[in-house]
């Protein structure tokens, strides 16, 4: 009887280390995932800033041709 207990607490400690392995695993993995994924978040976040730039640039090209359009039709 005693022995039979001693061995099912043996399967769950046995149980508890491997689980406890596989999730050291995973979040190891997870962790991995997560900073991988700031990465990409640092970089498109950075491309976006450059569009908007852009953006800005080609706005303020467009509305200096279209101020000198209008001067050129005003003083035809």
């Amino acid at each position: 009887m005693a022995l039979e207990r001693f061995e099912k607490l043996e399967e769950r400690i046995e149980r508890l280390l491997s689980d406890y392995e596989r999730l050291c695993e995973e979040n190891a993995r997870l962790r991995e995932e997560v900073r991988k994924k700031e990465v990409e978040i640092r970089e498109l976040t950075e491309r976006i800033e450059r569009c908007e730039k852009e953006k800005g640039l080609v706005r303020n090209k467009v509305d200096i041709l279209l101020n000198r359009l209008d001067g050129l039709i005003q003083g035809a």
